[in-house]
């Protein structure tokens, strides 16, 4: 049984994937198997990987048609066969060849289920911020040591920790099959069913910003949507105040921004009824109490494009000249049609 199992999706990422990979397998832990799932890439991302494999026996490919990366990340966990497991996404590195060593060597002298360390942000023009704090709304969230979930209760930064196998396969959680905000559900159902993780003082992974790498499509709208429901339901059922409060945020923030850059798509109806769905689970009561103040009540962007919508086609209705311009063209359209 190897002790890690890193498991990369990979869909047309020819310019990232070595480097990428170059950062795994120069890990001072050598006792990791590299699971990479070739998503239906187009470009030679996997002539890439399998000039890696020939040169080191610990890569697993999978080769498979285009399904998501929910679905890859999936694929790997059923075949890995480490102690733990590890993702990383196939454009981003390792802070430091010893990453990994220290999040097993943390686990195990802790005896927890999951360990890692802070993110580090790195940018096109080579420049880096390391995460040392996160910030959303009011709340500032760390973690030094050993730490309890529900004194943290905070949903992003899953790619910064290993998760023993065991936790994942009996406790059957796996990544929802959403384009977008599908790592936020699959860190939190593992982080309850943990209880506790160890947080490193030290930065573990490099996560690559690349520019216009998150387009607002619609169906993305949606999932994204989704995701943020997901959250809110499961906060609530394991009571949860602050990742309630984290994930209205969400909705009031990039829910709201994404749906509004998709309300005029053919998909407008479908997004603000998830919308509204997600905006409805926010128990804007249970907040107050706990002492969290919502922002303005969330999300006034996208109602108020909906009210101004009502409110222009209603002015257009009581138009007296237009409505009469309107039945003289219905006329005329009948007329013609005869």
């Amino acid at each position: 049984m190897p002790k890690i199992s890193v498991i990369i999706p990979v869909f047309n990422m020819k310019k990232f994937v070595g480097a990428c990979l170059d950062s795994v397998l120069a890990q001072t832990l050598t006792d990791i198997e590299v699971i990479v799932i070739n998503d239906g890439s187009t470009d030679n991302s996997l002539e890439i990987i399998r000039e890696y494999q020939k040169r080191d026996s610990r890569i697993v490919v999978i080769d498979k048609n285009n399904a998501g990366v929910g679905a890859a990340r999936n694929d790997g966990i059923r075949v890995a066969t480490g102690e733990f497991l590890a993702f990383m996404d196939p454009d981003d590195m390792y802070a430091s060849d010893e990453a990994l060593a220290h999040c097993y060597e943390a686990a195990i002298r802790e005896g927890v289920s999951i360990a890692g360390g802070r993110n580090v942000l790195l940018y096109e023009d080579g420049t880096t911020r390391e995460e040392v704090e996160k910030k959303i709304g009011d709340i500032v969230v760390s973690a030094n040591g050993l730490t309890e979930y529900k004194e943290y209760q905070y949903d992003y930064g899953y790619l910064c920790f290993i998760y023993k196998r065991k936790l994942i396969i009996d406790n059957q959680i796996f990544f929802p099959l959403y384009s977008r905000f599908q790592d936020p559900p699959f860190f939190v159902k593992a982080m309850i069913k943990a209880e506790r993780f160890y947080a490193l003082e030290e930065p573990v992974y490099l996560y690559r910003q690349l520019p216009g790498a998150a387009k607002m499509t619609p169906i993305k709208t949606l999932d994204c949507l989704q995701g943020i429901i997901d959250n809110l339901q499961i906060s609530k059922e394991n009571n949860l105040v602050q990742l309630h409060y984290i994930s209205a945020e969400r909705l009031n923030r990039e829910g709201s921004y994404m749906a509004l850059h998709n309300l005029e798509s053919a998909e407008a109806k479908k997004i603000l009824y998830k919308f509204i769905q997600a905006t409805a689970m926010i128990d804007v009561e249970w907040l107050k109490k706990e002492g969290f103040v919502p922002s303005d009540y969330f999300l006034p962007e996208v109602f108020d494009y909906v009210l101004s919508t009502s409110v222009k086609y209603e002015r257009l209705r009581k138009n007296v000249f237009l409505r009469t311009a309107l039945g003289i063209f219905s006329r005329v359209t009948k007329w013609i049609k005869k």
